[in-house]
């Protein structure tokens, strides 16, 4: 975004405006023209928001396990599975039928007409059920290792947050604090002129040295705001305003050596990368995740294959008859007693045209297909882990040489310089330029920290655990 203030300034360059000797540093200018400028001014520079509450990254975890709408979803998903077993675990339903009827036949039929009554039940064979079960439970497990893996990635997307917040925060410190020295350049400046020792120009190009800093505390505020938007929304918040949060842990960019919340200390050690690798291949949550895919797939084959022997229909039931009240001469009575009997059915389907080849196939094809992912995905977890501990390895020996000899040396460099001015051995455009370089400095050290940062949360990615040192 292009800052007003210089705007302001091109236009009054341009214009000739009266404004212009305000702008420049002016006494004499009216109390209505400095209003003037102030108001422009002031538009220039978004409003800063204050810190509204304080969060821990252990807050910001534990806020995700409970209100994160993606672990929420997940969790039913569970649910889901763990239903699936009691459906497996079913034992189908008899079927009862009665058969009878009312009118003529049933009244007058002098031979009597046969009623029956009974029921059915579906016989499973060759364990299907069991094997159905085992399939649900096996679904079961998969669904609770995708939670957990949902899980790790969303804290994994907590801590990349957080991690962003508390630069975002050290850099709008960084811009404070750097205008603060560039006020006491101009303080510098305005006490040297009025000494007879400096030039007026040299009061401007101070002034405008402070004033460049606006655009970069808008920059700085709005990067705070929106990594603030961040957080609360994969901590299960739904952002509806602008806020600045803050974060209790953000002791590198302060060039702190306490132990940090985020990552482990850079001058501790890293662990061996076939360490990584090996721990990648046994805690890996997505891996155990592929692992158990294939169980599943191998449970479903297991079950197509026993789909081909038919189910078994039991049935059984009696009958019973009625007799015409009035029989004819020359037909002995009866009772109705003599239609009653008893009976059972058995029936089966005949798999004559159709042995369910298809299902086995596919289920086969299926268990082909996921072992094909889990070998892809060893492979993709071990070269994760290398990219991974190398970026880490670049990142660590960086922030190793910021805090041990750039930082130092553009400080002092900096503040000789700034003292150098002060007592007239050097000019206030190296003064400047020292201080700047200073700035870009500590910018560039943040940006190394932020990677350092990431490169650990990639590390914990690819090993699919945290890594503890």
């Amino acid at each position: 975004m292009t800052n007003l203030r210089d705007l302001i300034l091109r236009n009054m360059l341009a214009s000739g405006s009266s404004l212009l000797v305000l702008a420049l540093g002016s006494t004499n200018a009216s109390a209505a023209d400095k209003q003037q400028l102030n108001a422009q001014i002031d538009e220039s520079v978004i409003a800063r928001v204050p810190p509204t509450r304080t969060l821990s990254l252990e807050k910001c975890l534990l806020s995700a396990d409970q209100y994160n709408r993606e672990i929420l979803s997940a969790r039913w998903n569970v649910i889901t599975a763990q239903a699936a077993i009691k459906i497996a675990s079913a034992i189908p339903n008899p079927q009862p039928y009665i058969q009878t009827g009312f009118a003529n036949s049933f009244r007058f039929l002098f031979t009597g007409q046969t009623s029956q009554y009974g029921l059915t039940e579906d016989i499973q064979t060759a364990g299907k059920r069991t094997k159905k079960i085992e399939v649900a439970k096996a679904n079961y497990k998969l669904a609770e290792i995708q939670l957990d893996a949902l899980r790790f990635d969303v804290h994994n997307r907590v801590r990349r947050a957080y991690a962003e917040l508390a630069a975002s925060e050290a850099y709008d410190d960084l811009i404070e604090s750097q205008r603060a020295v560039g006020e006491r350049l101009l303080t510098i400046a305005q006490k040297r002129f009025d000494a007879g020792k400096a030039a007026k120009a040299e009061v401007l190009q101070a002034n405008l040295n402070v004033l460049q800093y606006d655009t970069q505390r808008n920059s700085a505020q709005g990067r705070l705001q929106r990594a603030s938007a961040s957080l609360s929304l994969i901590t299960g918040e739904r952002p509806s305003r602008v806020e600045v949060l803050d974060v209790d842990d953000n002791g590198l960019f302060k060039l702190s050596t306490d132990k940090s919340t985020i990552v482990p200390p850079y001058m501790q050690s890293l662990p061996a990368v076939s360490d990584l690798i090996g721990l990648a291949l046994t805690e890996r949550i997505d891996l155990k995740a592929a692992q158990q895919q294939v169980y599943a797939n191998q449970r479903a084959l297991t079950l197509s294959k026993a789909m081909r022997i038919p189910d078994v229909v039991l049935g059984g039931g009696g009958t019973f008859s009625t007799f015409a009240k009035n029989q004819p001469s020359g037909l002995s009575p009866a009772g109705n007693w003599l239609g009653t009997g008893a009976y059972f059915t058995l029936s089966m389907e005949q798999p004559f045209f159709y042995q369910h080849q298809g299902e086995v196939q596919q289920a086969a094809a299926t268990v082909r297909v996921s072992q094909a992912q889990l070998s892809l995905l060893k492979s993709q977890v071990t070269t994760a882990t290398i990219f991974a501990y190398s970026e880490l390895s670049v990142a660590r020996a960086n922030v190793f040489e910021y805090q041990q000899n750039l930082l130092p040396t553009a400080a002092q460099v900096a503040k000789i310089a700034r003292r150098g001015y002060e007592v007239g051995a050097t000019d206030l455009a190296t003064a400047i330029v020292a201080q700047q370089q200073y700035q870009q400095t500590l910018s560039s050290y943040f940006d190394t920290v932020v990677n350092y940062q990431n490169a650990w949360a990639d590390v914990e990615q690819a090993v699919g655990v945290p890594v503890h040192l």
